[in-house]
């Protein structure tokens, strides 16, 4: 993505760089949303369902991060940002994203940032501390995964959500479909969780790795269901999402069910 900055962005990020470190808050906010919304503006139509604003944001916080002059720098921006912006504010999701750059040089300096972010009543910034982390899953997996087998043990159910959206193998994280153990082995521990908010995205990143690893779900779904568990049965009937639609009377077999539904997807057991 570096390589595909504009000028006008390049000079634009230059200046807000140079508001911020000069204390200009007011100035250096008015420039960032008027890059966040240019940058926006100027997506192709062809390519508005896989470009949002999260893209946008992540563009940014490139576009900051390589006019910072070290890391250290790109920490002091980030942390001025975060003081500068409201929690519900959408460019909250810049100084998170450029916590998670800054964290690649030192990754063990930021995980309890992000296990703070993951119980902020704001739900923008648990969903951008999501995205943020699973930046830094890849290239930083020697520190980061301790961290968060630990998290999953965690009293505390917006950091057990986020260790199960960090670990979607989605965008950075496509490698974990290749390597599927990597991430259950760490998961398993949210087999049997019961608070809804964690247990949603259990389901839901299972279901993620149904679309390239199937059979390895399917098994797993067995014994989720024989575990006699309702919670690990809201897990494996979530995690189905995707296989149903592929063999809907063996899904239906696996759950026990005679019928199968999920927001406008109705699968019936055939008579």
């Amino acid at each position: 993505m570096r390589s595909e900055f504009t000028e006008e962005e390049k000079v634009s990020a230059q200046a807000i760089v140079a508001l911020l470190l000069s204390g200009q808050s007011a100035q250096g906010l008015d420039r960032l949303r008027s890059l966040k919304d240019d940058i926006y503006a100027a997506i192709p139509n062809r390519r508005r369902q896989s470009r949002g604003i999260v893209w946008v944001l992540q563009r940014i916080t490139l576009l900051l991060a390589s006019e910072c002059s070290s890391p250290d720098r790109v920490r002091e921006i980030a942390d001025y940002l975060q003081r500068s912006l409201s929690p519900d504010d959408i460019l909250m999701g810049i100084p998170i994203f450029l916590m998670a750059e800054y964290g690649k040089t030192d990754p063990s300096s930021v995980l309890d940032f992000f296990g703070e972010a993951a119980d902020s009543p704001a739900w923008e910034v648990r969903e951008f501390a999501a995205g943020g982390l699973h930046r830094l899953i890849g290239p930083c997996r020697e520190i980061v995964f301790p961290w968060l087998r630990s998290a999953a043990q965690s009293e505390s159910p917006g950091l057990r959500r986020l260790v199960s959206e960090s670990l979607r193998p989605v965008t950075d994280n496509q490698w974990l479909n290749r390597e599927p153990d990597t991430s259950l082995g760490i998961l398993w521990l949210l087999f049997r969780e019961a608070h809804p908010y964690p247990r949603s995205s259990v389901g839901n990143n299972l279901s993620d790795l149904a679309r390239r690893n199937p059979e390895l779900i399917i098994g797993i779904v067995k014994e989720l269901v024989e575990s006699g568990d309702e919670n690990s049965y809201w897990i494996a009937k979530r995690a189905c999402r995707n296989l149903v639609k592929q063999n809907p009377q063996r899904i239906m077999d696996l759950l026990r069910v005679d019928e199968y539904h999920y927001k406008d997807c109705h699968f019936y057991r055939e008579r």
